[in-house]
């Protein structure tokens, strides 16, 4: 009996009536059993596999103007133009106006696109002029919910984490994507999905170095460019030279992007529709005109004398993702998974120096950290997700596992101090085989069959850690 095989007999006498989880995720060193190039079920030589981008993952759940409750007590921005600048004394190469200090009196915040929002001109009816922007507006409530819908679904990358509370060099990506986020019954995304990148690459930001400090993660600079399919407009929406600050959680994100916005992007996809259509942002495009003449405070032009764009502030938050590159050629079966459960493959999500270190921590002379990892990964569903476990049995959706795939992977991660990319992995593995392949492995949990429904419908937990 190999190791993948009597780890699942072990799971079974611990918990007979619940998961394969139990059994898989603590395979402790050989491969899952399965000849070379008979894992992927039907997986012909011309099969397309997903892969997994290594890492951590995340879809965005919100996205929209950031609106802070008072700017006067200081924006937490970047100074994008390496300026300070006044109304009083602009440079000659700068259109006249006034930055914004920090939340430690760092001066030189760029925030221009603020004077839009919070302009006071009025129209006959009592209406503000660019009332459509402000919060809870038509403009902010289009461009949240686009992010929600799939008309504007964004994604975002950060391989390298080695210490999430301080790391100095990270690597970061941003990706549009055609997929939309999943959503439950109160329209909020879930957290878990799979999604794949854009397949066209101009929607995929550069590599961008950044740095994690005391939680915070901060990148840039980056051009993000988005497809934008939003009711009346179907376009493109760029931010240049672009800065990310979020604070990093227990697979979750919240912060701000920082950057330049073009006023003939902002006339194409709000301007232009929405005068041509009722008026529905309130001003008139004389009016558009005359604003962004007026407060624009990037990519100044010294032949009109005008700016051409504005420095802007994005809120975004998200939630943890599995984000799938393009398919690519996967030989006859390959390292076992893109079978009949449609899950992708994640890669090598354990070989981080701080995963590597925790690991060796866990070593004991009778057993190595990836072994005693199994049987903690084994006994969790016991002792800390239950609940979760008896959900799984009476409903397998997609919702239903992915709570018990992150139950079992914090578990793991408060008992280890393993990253959640690495623990998730063991996660995945017993939530998606406790949903798909209780019936065989109940038989005979130590079965070629058993192993074989998971390889077939789910991952090779041993390719998803990299550890084997």
């Amino acid at each position: 009996m190999n190791r993948l095989h009597s780890f699942t007999w072990l799971s079974f006498k611990w918990l007979a009536w619940a998961s394969l989880g139990l059994a898989l995720v603590g395979c402790s060193g050989e491969s899952a059993g399965a000849p070379a190039g008979t894992g992927g079920a039907g997986g012909a030589s011309t099969a397309d596999r997903a892969l997994v981008l290594p890492g951590l993952g995340f879809v965005a759940s919100s996205f929209g103007f950031y609106y802070p409750a008072d700017p006067e007590a200081g924006l937490d921005g970047f100074d994008l133009d390496d300026r300070v600048s006044s109304s009083q004394s602009p440079a000659a190469d700068e259109c006249a106006h006034d930055d914004f200090m920090g939340p430690h009196e760092e001066p030189g915040i760029d925030y221009g696109f603020l004077g839009i929002i919070g302009h006071e001109e009025m129209r006959e009816d009592g209406k503000y002029v660019f009332g459509g922007f402000r919060e809870g507006q038509l403009v902010d409530g289009v461009i949240g919910g686009a992010v929600k819908n799939g008309s504007m679904t964004i994604l975002l990358s950060v391989q390298g984490l080695d210490d999430p509370v301080n790391d100095d060099d990270v690597i970061v990506q941003i990706f549009g994507s055609e997929d939309s986020p999943a959503l439950g019954t109160d329209n909020a995304v879930l957290s878990g999905a799979t999604l794949s990148i854009h397949p066209d690459s101009r929607f995929h930001t550069g590599e961008v170095r950044g740095a994690v400090v005391d939680g915070v993660l901060v990148a840039g600079p980056m051009d993000l460019l988005f497809p934008v399919d939003i009711m009346i407009v179907r376009d493109e929406m760029l931010i240049h030279d672009s800065w990310l600050r979020v604070e990093l959680g227990d697979g979750t994100f919240q912060g701000t992007v920082s950057g330049y916005w073009d006023v003939a992007n902002i006339r194409d996809i709000i301007g232009t529709p929405t005068t041509q259509n009722g008026n529905a942002a309130n001003f008139t495009i004389e009016q558009f005109e005359a604003g962004m003449a007026e407060l624009a405070d990037g990519d100044y032009d010294a032949g009109s004398g005008l700016c051409n764009s504005f420095s802007t502030m994005f809120q975004f938050r998200g939630l943890k993702a599995f984000i799938v590159s393009e398919s690519t050629p996967g030989g006859a079966g390959g390292s076992g998974s893109g079978g009949g459960g449609g899950v992708p493959q994640p890669y090598d999500q354990c070989v981080t120096d701080a995963d590597q270190a925790a690991l060796e921590a866990l070593s004991t002379e009778d057993q190595s950290g990836p072994a005693v990892v199994g049987m903690i990964a084994g006994a969790c569903p016991i002792d800390a997700c239950g609940s979760e476990v008896a959900a799984v049995l009476s409903d397998t959706s997609e919702v239903a596992r992915n709570a018990l795939g992150d139950c079992i992977a914090q578990c793991i991660s408060d008992r280890t101090g393993l990253s959640a990319a690495c623990t998730g992995c063991y996660g995945t593995i017993a939530a998606c085989s406790t949903a798909f392949c209780l019936a065989p492995c109940l038989q005979d949990a130590g079965s070629e069959e058993c192993a074989s429904c998971a390889l077939e419908n789910c991952i090779d937990v041993n390719a998803c850690t990299g550890l084997y």
